[in-house]
C-alpha cells in the first residue's frame, strides 16, 4: 500500500515517519519545510518527504506524489476547542482532502487527541461535505522516546516534592506505546466496519497519572524517593495556574491529565489486538 501522512510536527506524525514503513507500506509525507523537518528528526526517516504547505499552496498539482491508497492526517493544532485553531485546522484539512482526491485516494484517517472528543462536529461536517471515506481516531496519551510525558516527568523528577490534585493528576489514563499505536493504525485500515466511525484507542492498562509517574521514576531513573503530595484543586491552581496557562507544552500536558482518560476500546469486536505491558512500553525506548 502507498500511504500518505500529514502533520509531521505532531509527535505521532513525526514518529510515523520513522516507524510506519515496512515491506507492505510505502510511506510518503508532506511538510511545509522539508529541510527543517529533517534537521529536527533524531532517527532515520523512512518516507519520501515532499514540501507542500496546506495553508498557502495550490495542492492540486500533487507535488509529484503517486496515487495513494490511504492517508493519515494528524491533528496539527493544539486543541479543537479554540475558534482560531479550528479555523486553521479546517482550512488545512480541506486542502489535504483536495490533495488526496487528486491522488485518487478515498480513505482518510484523522488522528486527534481523546481530549478533542466533544469538539469534533466541524471536522465530521467537513468529511460529510467532501464525501470522503473517513475514520476518526481519538488516541489516549502516547508514550515513547522524546514524548511530552517524558519531558515533563524529567523536569518534575528533579524536585524534592511533587504536587498534584484530583483534577490535575488524579484521573485515570490508558497510555499507549508509540509502537503499539503505529501497529494498530496500520491494522485498522483493513477493517471495513471502521469506515465513517469515531474510534477511541488507549493502551491495555488503566492507571492514574500519579502511579504512572511513580512507575516511570522507578523504571527510567535512579533517583531516591521524593515526596508526592496531593493538594486541593484550588490550592494547586493557586501555586501552578499561571505556569499551566503560559507554558505551551505544560498546558497540553495538563489538559490531558485533567480529563478522564479511560477510553472505549469497543473496536476490539472487529480487530483483535494485543497491547504491550506498560512496563515494557516504558522500558522500550
Amino acid at each position: 500500500m502507498d500511504i500518505l501522512i500529514s502533520g509531521l510536527n505532531n509527535y505521532v506524525g513525526r514518529r510515523c515517519a520513522n516507524l510506519m514503513a515496512d515491506g507492505n507500506f510505502r510511506l510518503f509525507a508532506i511538510t511545509r519545510n522539508r529541510k527543517l523537518f529533517e534537521e529536527r528528526m533524531s532517527e532515520p526517516i523512512n518516507a519520501k518527504v515532499v514540501e507542500i504547505d496546506l495553508l498557502k499552496e495550490n495542492v492540486e498539482n500533487g507535488g509529484g506524489l503517486p496515487d495513494i491508497d490511504a492517508s493519515f492526517y494528524f491533528a496539527q493544532v493544539p486543541t479543537l476547542d479554540d475558534f482560531l485553531d479550528i479555523g486553521i485546522e479546517l482550512l488545512s484539512l480541506r486542502n489535504f482532502i483536495r490533495l488526496i482526491n487528486h491522488l485518487h485516494c478515498k480513505r482518510l484517517v484523522y488522528v486527534a487527541r481523546h481530549t478533542d472528543k466533544q469538539y469534533l462536529q466541524p471536522i465530521i461536517d467537513l468529511f460529510k461535505e467532501c464525501k470522503i471515506n473517513y475514520t476518526v481516531v481519538l488516541k489516549n496519551l502516547v508514550v515513547g522516546k522524546d514524548c511530552l510525558l517524558y519531558q515533563i516527568y524529567g523536569q518534575v523528577a528533579d524536585r524534592k516534592v511533587v504536587y498534584y490534585s484530583k483534577r490535575y493528576g488524579g484521573g485515570l489514563l490508558q497510555p499507549i506505546g508509540i509502537h503499539d499505536l503505529v501497529r494498530w493504525l496500520k491494522a485498522m485500515l483493513h477493517v471495513p466496519n471502521f469506515s465513517h466511525k469515531i474510534l477511541e484507542v488507549g493502551g491495555g492498562e488503566a492507571i492514574s497519572s500519579v502511579d504512572l509517574y511513580r512507575l516511570y521514576r522507578k523504571l527510567k531513573t535512579k533517583l531516591s524517593v521524593h515526596r508526592i503530595v496531593s493538594l486541593p484543586d484550588w490550592l494547586f491552581m493557586l501555586f501552578y495556574g499561571r505556569r499551566v496557562r503560559e507554558h505551551t507544552g505544560a498546558a497540553e500536558f495538563w489538559r490531558v491529565l485533567r480529563m478522564e482518560g479511560k477510553v472505549d476500546n469497543s473496536w476490539r469486536v472487529h480487530l483483535p489486538f494485543n497491547f504491550s505491558p506498560l512496563k515494557d512500553i516504558l522500558m522500550a525506548e
